[in-house]
């Protein structure tokens, strides 16, 4: 059995990510542990948002990409990370030991986690890391 770390936020029900579990265990039974970062989901500037907001904003993505990976018949559970997805990561591997790293971004171009460089910084914690690139989540539905 394997232990998989899924560090997503806008993407997290984005089929592409969903088509990468699907494909992880089929080749060998799994345990899935998501974080969704405490990031609010607008990219205005001149918006405000807050702890609270963000954190019940991430809350719901979690809740709904859940209900998708139980419905999928994956033994999943998840949490709220920091805002900063590399320390989400960081800490979600002192409770979760991991056996592999799946990262799902938007593409090149949409990507501010790519642009930060994201992916890079989380293969220095020495585990293997899947970067999954996906679109907007077709399925996650978040009711506001």
């Amino acid at each position: 059995m394997s232990r998989v770390l899924v560090v997503a936020n806008e993407t997290v029900g984005a089929d592409e990510l969903l088509a990468t579990l699907r494909a992880l265990e089929d080749e060998r039974t799994s345990i899935y542990r998501v974080v969704v970062p405490a990031h609010p989901l607008s990219h205005s500037a001149r918006d405000v948002w807050t702890q609270q907001g963000a954190q019940e904003a991430a809350h719901e993505r979690l809740e709904s990409t859940l209900a998708i990976l139980h419905e999928e018949g994956l033994d999943a559970d998840g949490l709220i990370g920091d805002v900063n997805p590399v320390d989400a990561t960081r800490d979600a591997l002192m409770d979760f030991v991991a056996d592999v790293i799946v990262i799902s971004t938007h593409p090149v171009g949409e990507s501010r986690w790519l642009r930060r460089n994201v992916v890079d910084k989380v293969r220095r914690f020495g585990l293997p890391v899947m970067h999954v690139v996906a679109h907007a989540p077709a399925r996650l539905e978040i009711t506001a």
